[in-house]
């Protein structure tokens, strides 16, 4: 009798085991898409391959996601390996899809589409968010949805994709952030879209991106290889309040073999209108005196001259109330940032400029300029800041 009782209890116990197991796990508080571009150097740089690596530490982070999504689309610069997306939920990998994108790369804004939307309606939830992570320029365009650009040419964006599987440079065809934004009109509005590339983090992409997302988080400036520190910026991501502070403290306090800092902000996008508009009346009042293009000597800047901080030049030409005014109107935009005195950088960037507290804003904006890279100044009327902020009115 004992025997048929305790038989009896451990059957009980397994059958409760299974039960709770095949229970429906209902919405997750919050899906996040890390969409890998990596068909690039990123896959294999003089035999360091970042992309590996990341999700090596994306797999760890995902221990402690909680009862959230993860999704990793992952297209690499490996013959042998079609791009496929990865399903984590409560530090579990749930599944491995293929994705049959026929010989298109990750740049084409048909596959974002495709993978976004799969994402976000196969894997539901309260609130989304969206990671780019790959190779990025900033605001940089071109008249083309896929752009291609020679190894040297400068106009780009972001992506950074190769044909035939190809690890070499940082990849010749790119999107445009105009091109993104229409896409990710199509797909349910994100709480944030956190930028691991370089240059990501200025004005002209923010207001592009403003109707897509409510924030933006990145860095104005270039990114070391290794990108962030996804063991600790996963679990980050699906902090529900506080998500934005938490995954730029994460990525700021990461180590780096240079001992130098990744400059950090957060946009907030349903404050861009507002910073337009006060963008627009205090360039009326600034008097640039010998020259309809201001002199930018000694002024912070990311990368190269196109990638000034837009603090430091509204302050330098400004009066201090015009600034004072201006400045809330940033400060509302800008809600949360980290600043560094140097940072990695393969460019033109000698660190001749004062970045400190009140200098650094944490997001860039170009400048017209006369002699340097003259048709810049006709690229940028294709983004939308250019015209909000009224560029034209003063001579732009």
């Amino acid at each position: 009798m004992r025997k048929f009782l305790i038989a009896i209890s451990i059957l009980a116990v397994l059958t409760a085991c299974d039960k709770k197991k095949d229970e429906p796990e209902g919405n997750a508080e919050r899906t996040v898409l890390i969409y890998m571009s990596a068909e690039n150097n990123l896959s294999n740089w003089g035999g360091y391959k970042y992309a590996d690596e990341d999700l090596k530490e994306i797999k760890e982070g995902a221990k402690s996601i909680g009862n959230n999504n993860l999704l990793i689309y992952v297209s690499k610069a490996v013959k042998e390996e079609l791009p496929y997306l990865l399903h984590y939920r409560k530090g579990e990998l749930r599944d491995s899809i293929v994705i049959d994108q026929e010989e298109k790369l990750p740049c084409d804004p048909e596959v974002l589409e495709k993978v976004a939307r799969k994402a976000f309606t196969d894997f539901p939830a309260n609130s989304y968010g969206l990671v780019l992570w790959g190779h990025a320029t900033g605001w940089e365009i071109r008249n083309d949805s896929i752009a291609y650009t020679s190894v040297t040419a400068r106009q780009k964006a972001y992506g950074g994709s190769n044909k035939n599987n190809s690890s070499s440079g940082s990849g010749t065809y790119w999107m445009n952030i105009p091109t993104m934004a229409n896409v990710l009109k199509k797909v349910p509005h994100l709480k944030f879209i956190f930028c691991d590339c370089c240059q990501m983090m200025c004005v002209e992409n923010a207001y592009e991106l403003r109707d897509v997302t409510d924030y933006i988080i990145g860095s104005p400036a270039e990114i070391p290889a290794i990108g962030a520190p996804y063991n600790t910026v996963v679990p980050a991501m699906m902090d529900k309040d506080n998500f934005y502070m938490t995954i730029v403290d994460r990525y700021y306090e990461q180590k780096l073999q240079s001992g130098k800092k990744v400059p950090l902000s957060v946009v907030k996008t349903s404050e861009m209108q507002s910073l337009a508009y006060a963008t627009r009346t205090v360039l009326k009042t600034m008097d640039f005196s010998k020259s309809t293009y201001p002199i930018m000597t000694d002024l912070i800047y990311y990368c190269d001259y196109n990638y000034y901080d837009m603090n430091h030049f509204i302050l330098t030409y400004a009066s201090e109330a015009d600034y004072t005014n201006w400045k809330k109107a940033f400060d509302n935009a800008v809600v949360y940032k980290k600043f560094a005195n140097r940072w990695d950088t393969s460019y033109h960037v000698n660190f001749d400029f004062d970045i400190n507290e009140q200098t650094y804003g944490g997001l860039s904006m170009f400048v017209p300029r006369y002699n340097l890279r003259f048709t810049d100044n006709e690229l940028i009327k294709k983004m939308a800041w250019y015209y909000a902020a009224g560029y034209s009115e003063i001579g732009w």
